[in-house]
């Protein structure tokens, strides 16, 4: 077949004709994907939309947790308010006070600690090398004192103890760590 003008005109004659089924599958796929798609996304933001309206359901056991935590709190800040009238008034406190009779001057007398869990010889047998910070704090509470070490073997050391000042026979520890672990424990009860 030789290319003539008369084969050219042809041939882009029949082109579209050819051709436009094949465009046409095309559009329609397309936009019937589209469809789909948009229906997915409504579908989408309805369930959102819900889950945004529903609301948590309450935990009686968080409620009771919250309850506790809150009786203990009015209780420690009872305490101290108390600790704090008779570093005010230097014990001198008159029997008619808020504080009402003398067993609150235990206090004074340098016994608060008594109360402490690191102060407890029992709560020392689980502290040995080896263990976790965080198995420390537990057993032990936070320590009143901590510090960065200077020594390359040492990364921090808890004080457990009344006062710095305090050399006498009141209870005393001290824990060095090292990479989140205990290196040494020093004790005196």
């Amino acid at each position: 077949m030789r290319i003539t003008l008369m084969n050219i005109f042809a041939v882009a004659l029949l082109a579209p004709v050819l051709f436009a089924p094949l465009c046409a599958a095309d559009s329609d796929a397309a936009t019937d994907r589209m469809g789909q798609l948009e229906a997915r996304l409504i579908a989408m933001e309805a369930r959102l939309a819900a889950a945004e309206h529903v609301q948590p359901a309450s935990s009686s056991v968080s409620e009771a947790r919250i309850a506790e935590l809150e009786s203990r709190l009015a209780d420690a800040e009872q305490e101290t308010k108390e600790v704090k009238a008779l570093a005010a008034t230097g014990g001198n406190v008159p029997s008619s006070s808020i504080l009402g009779n003398s067993a609150v001057f235990d206090i004074m007398a340098n016994s608060a600690w008594r109360n402490l869990r690191w102060t407890q010889p029992e709560q020392w047998e689980t502290i040995r090398p080896g263990v976790s910070v965080e198995t420390v704090i537990e057993a032990l509470g936070v320590p009143p004192r901590s510090v960065e070490s200077l020594k390359p073997r040492v990364d921090e050391v808890f004080y457990y103890e009344t006062s710095i000042r305090d050399g006498g026979n009141s209870p005393r520890g001290k824990i060095s760590f090292r990479k989140g672990q205990v290196l040494t424990v020093e004790k005196n009860f």
